[in-house]
């Protein structure tokens, strides 16, 4: 009985992670590293240019029939699972997915890019 009851509990508690997540990283001449769930940059150029922003979804168990980008990332093709889009400093830019799976269930993830330039 305690063992079925242990069983119960822990089935219970134990839960399964989202597996996809998404990554980005802002383009500098620095080495750029992905960061998981968000991306932030300081870099010392004293302009307001604006860089690239990538993100990239990753994790992903199942077979993907398409990606759907929207926010910043808005416009990027549906069939890659990356996205570069220029963006401005001092603002966030919320790159933002919906993957769609072949088997008909879809789940969405974000993540923020910012950076400031020292001007």
């Amino acid at each position: 009985m305690m063992k079925k009851l242990l069983a119960t509990v822990f089935g219970v508690v134990v839960l399964p992670v989202s597996a996809a997540h998404m990554e980005c990283y802002i383009d500098s001449p620095a080495y750029d590293e992905w960061q998981p769930d968000t991306c932030y940059l300081m870099e010392y150029t004293m302009d307001y240019n604006p860089n690239n922003a990538v993100w990239r979804v990753t994790g992903m168990t199942k077979p993907v029939s398409s990606i759907l980008w929207s926010e910043a990332t808005a416009g990027c093709t549906t069939a890659q699972q990356f996205c570069l889009k220029p963006i401005t400093p001092y603002q966030t830019h919320m790159g933002k997915a919906t993957i769609l799976y072949t088997d008909g269930t879809w789940e969405t993830v974000q993540a923020p890019a910012f950076f400031e330039t020292g001007f």
